[in-house]
């Protein structure tokens, strides 16, 4: 009996590739499932799957390659899957980092901070509604707190 697919990719359970569009199971490749974070089901198995992106509908393949990165060197839980594309992925990762970029810096430019401070908050505001679309009230309130010192501030130096 082959339990989770240990001798056949074809046999490795559905589960494991929810939500895929296709498998291509000549791309398989043997996982190693004493590097793998599981309780009960390994993935002896790591292959091509195509699947749809949650933000952008576009598919995209998701590697043997990679998913043998995510579960035997990144320690992702097995079950995980991406759901969105590289593109989108790299997106939402540069969203990321400008939230935090906001996060740290908004509440050192509100308390008095430079004019390059609020300058930079303003330009992470433009990058963060561009985007996300609409942004919380309280982030639009910064927004026109700012751009009223900023102008005040190109005003006085002319």
């Amino acid at each position: 009996m082959d339990f989770f697919g240990k001798t056949d990719p074809r046999q490795v359970p559905k589960h494991l590739f929810r939500h895929a569009l296709e498998i291509d199971y000549q791309s398989a490749i043997r996982g190693d499932p004493d590097k793998q974070n599981y309780t009960v089901c390994p993935r002896h198995w790591h292959m091509d799957a195509t699947f749809p992106c949650d933000a952008c509908s576009c598919t995209f393949t998701w590697s043997a390659k990679e998913q043998q990165r995510w579960f035997e060197e990144w320690n992702f839980w097995i079950d995980s899957a991406p759901r969105h594309c590289p593109d989108c992925r790299k997106e939402r990762r540069a969203l990321l980092a400008a939230k935090q970029d906001y996060d740290q810096l908004v509440g050192k430019a509100r308390e008095g901070g430079s004019l390059e401070e609020k300058q930079r908050v303003l330009q992470i505001l433009g990058e963060l509604e561009a985007g996300l679309g609409q942004l919380p009230d309280k982030m639009l309130e910064t927004r026109r707190v700012f751009h009223i010192q900023v102008e005040r501030f190109s005003d006085v130096d002319e």
